[in-house]
């Protein structure tokens, strides 16, 4: 199994919700997601810059809808 991060949409309270995920995948597909959004981070500042580039590239993948995953087991 590989994981990256995806942008994740969903809708809370009538109000659409984009936030970067960790994304896990099997065959190339992604099968679950965190419940949660996840933030960047690192112990210096050049893997806090490593991470967010991370980041960053999941703009440029298409985005996620919440509702197509069961994050119970994430």
């Amino acid at each position: 199994m590989t994981w990256n991060y995806r942008v994740v949409h969903r809708v809370v309270k009538g109000e659409d919700i984009y936030a970067i995920h960790e994304a896990y995948y099997k065959r190339n597909r992604p099968i679950s997601i965190t419940e949660e959004p996840v933030n960047p981070q690192g112990e210096t500042m050049d893997e806090f810059k490593d991470d967010f580039a991370y980041y960053l590239r999941a703009l440029e993948e298409p985005v996620l809808e919440f509702a197509d995953f069961d994050t119970s087991r994430a």
